[in-house]
């Protein structure tokens, strides 16, 4: 595999302007502490422990579940899991889930004209998220303190025999997810297998963006003991999608490169590698 320029990926995050992303990627090099980062993101989190702004997609003043499991992901990268922000976030999730179990978007959404992948009242956007939100709560060791069974039971309900609906990120978030709760379930192990297998059809086919892989490459390291040869194919292209700036390339939009170049730093600190 090519070799990763940190020093690169570092300064093309810094040269965004964004200062939340600058500071994880300065986390990364070792540059600040986690105190630091905690004080940058609060201004991120809302009164009622949810967050905003933390998705390039979604900039309206309003607590959503799509912006949250960001956050939670980035206080699990800082290694923040006994912070007052954490507490606060899994209050919010504690507070927020529907009957059936799962989280969906409040409606108040709708007046930000958010994409179709945000809007409440969508089933496959309420596996996707109910599957990212458990995936970061379980990562934490937070799981028993929400309804984490009843959502497990509703992600359970929407496998088809061979995917979840519409979306890959999905099976990324379950994949590892279910591993990890490794319940013993020839249901569970099928749902596990099955999202491993269609990741890896999603690859061969091309549904994955460059800057997915980033994202597979992280799902399939937690769920290694099933996942390595998906892993080794998903780390192989994100070490070839290092552009000559520093940051990761992606069909989704320049805005969101240095987020995607966030994740790269802080996979391969998993790794070892920076």
């Amino acid at each position: 595999m090519s070799q990763i320029n940190v020093a690169k990926a570092v300064q093309f995050v810094h040269d965004s302007k964004d200062p939340i992303l600058s500071v994880m990627a300065s986390f990364v090099a070792g540059k600040v502490s986690t105190r630091k980062v905690l004080s940058t993101l609060k201004t991120y989190q809302r009164a009622d422990g949810g967050w905003t702004k933390t998705d390039k997609d979604f900039q309206g003043d309003l607590s959503v579940i799509s912006t949250t499991w960001v956050a939670l992901q980035w206080l699990l990268w800082i290694g923040a899991g006994d912070s007052t922000q954490l507490k606060k976030t899994v209050a919010f999730l504690r507070n927020t889930p529907r009957a059936d179990g799962s989280w969906d978007e409040p409606d108040e959404i709708k007046q930000y004209d958010p994409p179709p992948w945000m809007l409440p009242g969508r089933y496959e956007n309420q596996l996707w998220l109910t599957a990212a939100v458990c995936c970061k709560l379980k990562e934490l060791g937070r799981e028993q303190d929400v309804g984490f069974d009843h959502a497990l039971d509703f992600l359970r309900m929407g496998w088809d025999g061979s995917r979840f609906p519409v979306f890959v990120h999905t099976h990324w978030m379950a994949m590892p997810l279910f591993y990890l709760q490794n319940t013993g379930s020839d249901a569970d192990e099928q749902i596990t297998l099955g999202c491993k297998r269609f990741l890896y059809e999603a690859i061969v086919s091309g549904q994955v963006d460059s800057g997915d892989f980033i994202s597979i490459a992280y799902a399939s390291l937690l769920a290694e003991g099933i996942a390595g040869d998906l892993h080794e194919t998903a780390l192989k292209a994100v070490y070839r999608n290092q552009l000559d700036d520093g940051g990761w390339k992606t069909d989704y939009g320049d805005k969101h490169r240095p987020g995607f170049t966030v994740e790269a730093l802080f996979l391969l600190k998993r790794l070892g590698s920076v």
